[in-house]
């Protein structure tokens, strides 16, 4: 019996040094796990890290196709113009090859990315950069931009989700959420000039295709645009298709004030002081209207605006 018992006792002791042998094992086991879990964020982030870099990069070097390739079917692309949302790859990829043509040639730099959120298959970067223009580009331009990006892994390969890049807004005063102290300064300045105008260069008579004739002020004339023989003049309210060559009413308005209008293209007339912004090549106008501008009329008129 005595045998029995120390033969038992020799048992149990072996099942507790195998017991703490496994539970050592699985321990060890799960610390490797846990590393190689930790590790693959870690190359999961720093690759998303250096994709979003190499994306925007590319995108400025009109290298669309390298951007496309990356962008899942249902990614979403939030850029800094108020039309800029776009949905879909096929989209955005129509949207990035139409504008391609527009963008000067930009090098960027100091990139300063972050991981914000991640797990083993999803990643937010997040963070901003320096935009520069080359000397090739014929501007002088540089800006900070805001970039959001999201990754996800399908099936191991990385997919863009969502893009969000947007320009800091500059014109806000100390205190200020919105620029009110600068909007407010430019419409005052604004009025300022379309009542001089008002007094300065007074009214054009113009007929129309029904033979009907308008007086017509100058300063409220927006734009004018050639349509055969004839032309329509928009104005802020409304549109006047007048009997007149584009080309008899440029000089009629210019004989009133010669520095107000401008031809921007061979088809169209624009009124200086309802430009709103000037871009490769397209001028933006107070009205919403966007009105191209010839590529070999371009200097011409950025500097006759920026006079």
């Amino acid at each position: 019996m005595h045998q029995y018992m120390v033969l038992f006792s020799y048992v149990l002791i072996l099942f507790s040094i195998l017991n703490n042998i496994i539970c050592i094992m699985l321990f060890k086991f799960r610390r490797i796990l846990k590393g190689d879990k930790d590790n693959m964020k870690k190359q999961l982030i720093s690759t998303c890290i250096e994709l979003t870099k190499e994306v925007m990069i590319r995108h400025y070097q009109k290298d669309d196709d390298f951007v496309i390739k990356y962008l899942h079917k249902n990614c979403i692309w939030i850029g800094s113009c108020a039309e800029e949302f776009y949905q879909g790859n096929d989209i955005i990829a129509c949207v990035l090859k139409k504008e391609a043509h527009q963008l000067p040639d930009i090098e960027l730099t100091s990139f300063d990315y972050i991981c914000t959120s991640h797990d083993t298959h999803e990643c937010v970067i997040t963070g901003r950069h320096i935009g520069l223009t080359t000397n090739s580009s014929g501007e002088i331009y540089r800006d900070m931009q805001r970039v959001t990006f999201v990754w996800k892994k399908i099936k191991e390969e990385l997919s863009i989700m969502h893009i969000h890049v947007s320009n800091p807004m500059n014109n806000l005063q100390e205190g200020e959420i919105f620029p009110h102290k600068i909007g407010k300064f430019t419409k005052g300045y604004i009025e300022m000039l379309v009542n001089q105008d008002i007094k300065k260069n007074g009214t054009i008579t113009i007929k129309d295709h029904t033979n009907q004739y308008h007086i017509v002020k100058i300063n409220e004339i927006v734009y004018c645009e050639a349509f055969d023989m004839n032309c329509i003049i928009h104005l802020m309210k409304n549109n006047i298709f007048a009997r007149i060559t584009l080309l008899d009413l440029e000089q009629k308005l210019n004989d009133k004030n010669s520095d107000m209008f401008k031809r921007v293209h061979k088809s169209y007339l624009v009124n200086r002081y309802y430009a709103l912004s000037l871009s490769r090549y397209e001028l933006i106008l107070q009205s919403e209207a966007k009105v191209p501008v010839s590529q070999e009329r371009y200097n011409a008129v950025r500097d006759w605006l920026n006079q």
